[in-house]
């Protein structure tokens, strides 16, 4: 499997219009997350995670927090019932590819580890910015 990179910067228009496909495509409702945000410090957080673990990266889930049960770490109680960001180190693989540290689903056989994946991101909503505005 050939590395590729996917990830660049792009224009204010180009993320306007990825962000509107979104937003008209799969609805913006106002009880549902639409976005999350990281503190700078967290970003070192997870820069530092990433290196402790000897990782080539980042990946990404999308996860929801349960609604009848308390997760512990869980930044703000509103949050019950939302979709959240989980973010796992990935580790080079000898084929190219970019494998998780550890599984992100349980399994009888994936080992139990502390701390090596990271949650803690502020959604919207609640903790919406003034724009756009939340019934948008």
């Amino acid at each position: 499997m050939a590395t590729v990179n996917v990830g660049s910067r792009i224009t204010e228009s180009v993320a306007q219009q990825l962000i509107g496909t979104y937003k008209d495509e799969e609805g913006w409702f106002p009880d549902k997350t639409r976005a999350a945000w990281l503190s700078l410090a967290d970003i070192a957080d997870l820069t530092s995670l990433i290196n402790e673990s000897d990782g080539d990266g980042i990946r990404i889930y999308f996860a929801k927090y349960p609604s009848t049960v308390d997760i512990p770490g869980t930044p703000d109680p509103t949050y019950k019932g939302r979709v959240t960001l989980v973010l796992i180190p990935t580790l080079a693989a000898s084929d190219g590819s970019h494998q998780d540290l550890f599984p992100p689903i349980a399994s009888a056989t994936a080992p139990a580890n502390g701390g090596q994946g990271y949650n803690h991101s502020q959604l919207c909503p609640p903790n919406c910015p003034t724009f756009p505005p939340p019934n948008a």
